[in-house]
């Protein structure tokens, strides 16, 4: 049946014309959407191969709001729509992990012009639940996830196509990623991979399109300070929750009018570092043990007061070696002026290890 379902509706995408409307204007003021998905559970790690039960599937429900090119920012990106999404999947291992949901803001990034035929990247970052978690004594086999509520990470690619002067379809394929970020453990992650067919209805009044050309800003350059805290776990699954800190200074100067690049360096405090080697019959020597230092590299997009950062940074100094020199960090900024509030994800390559929630100004 959904083999059958994705073939007519590329049929229908490639086959089926319709005039553009003016370029001038927006097809509507919002939209509202429906998908359907299909996919199945990326294993990533061989003990997340019993999950893998059966396919996975599930629907999405959106409502978006358009861009008219009102902002500049808007304009640079070739006006994004920006909406949020309600989404369920029956995760497709009913003993293990039951049905997820997932709710989150997102943004769509045009790849093109062509109001007709049109190539969008979405990303989105939320929240999400999980029905059935790991037990030590009855649902061991769940190394995926330990808690109910996760983080949700969401990105897509999509081709759409015009039907009417009010509707679209479209088809593609995407990843939802639910994490907790180390909050309780077992953490390895759920990977929901999926190909989806949605339809699309716009309402509401058109609005005039303000195509006007942005000036290249002058190249400016701020200096970053910034704290956070969360907190994590570490195995047994039953143990303790340990306390983290961080405290960060970037350099950050500007690309053309989209986004920024920078340097700095992090301080990190997680006393989870001392059990750990501690277990490994290490010999302790007291607070160093619990600290870590780094350098980074940054590149951040600036989507209007938004900012969505990507670190790759090198440890200086860690006694603890087990996970490797390299960290990266996930980061969402909003702004308010010269003060910021923040949530980043830090891992390890593709292993979570805190999620932290910080406070910054930039002068």
């Amino acid at each position: 049946m959904s083999f059958r379902l994705v073939a007519i509706t590329i049929f229908l995408l490639f086959t089926h014309q319709i005039s553009a409307t003016d370029s001038d204007s927006t097809i509507g003021k919002y939209s509202w959407s429906i998908r359907r998905d299909h996919g199945f559970l990326i294993a990533h790690r061989p003990a997340l191969v019993p999950l893998q039960e059966k396919h996975i599937s599930g629907f999405e429900i959106s409502l978006a709001k358009i861009s008219s090119g009102k902002n500049e920012w808007e304009r640079e990106f070739l006006n994004p729509n920006r909406g949020i999404t309600f989404a369920y999947f029956d995760l497709g291992s009913p003993d293990k992990l039951g049905y997820g949901f997932a709710v989150y803001p997102y943004i769509d990034f045009p790849l093109n012009k062509n109001s007709d035929n049109k190539f969008i990247f979405r990303y989105g970052i939320g929240l999400g639940w999980v029905e059935k978690t790991f037990n030590s004594s009855d649902n061991f086999k769940n190394a995926a996830i330990g808690s109910h509520f996760n983080g949700i990470i969401h990105f897509d690619l999509r081709y759409e196509k015009r039907l009417s002067k009010l509707s679209l379809l479209e088809i593609s394929t995407g990843i939802t990623h639910y994490s907790n970020g180390s909050y309780s453990i077992p953490n390895l992650g759920i990977n929901v991979a999926t190909l989806n067919l949605a339809y699309t209805r716009y309402f509401g009044e058109r609005l005039a399109i303000n195509s006007a050309r942005s000036d290249l800003k002058p190249k400016s350059s701020n200096w970053i300070a910034y704290i956070g805290a969360g907190l994590k776990k570490i195995y047994p699954p039953e143990g303790k929750q340990y306390n983290i800190g961080v405290i960060s200074f970037s350099r950050m100067t500007s690309i053309g009018n989209k986004s920024n690049w920078g340097i700095g360096i992090d301080g990190f405090y997680d006393n989870s570092l001392s059990a750990r080697l501690k277990n490994s019959n290490s010999e302790l020597k007291g607070f160093s043990d619990d600290v870590r230092a780094g350098i980074f590299g940054a590149i951040e997009v600036s989507v209007g007061k938004t900012g969505l950062l990507f670190n790759m940074g090198h440890y200086l100094y860690s006694r603890w070696k087990e996970d490797g020199n390299i960290y990266h960090r996930i980061c969402v900024r909003q702004y308010f002026e010269n003060f910021f509030l923040c949530m980043n994800l830090k891992t390890h390559y593709a292993r979570a290890d805190f999620v932290e929630f910080g406070m910054g100004k930039k002068f």
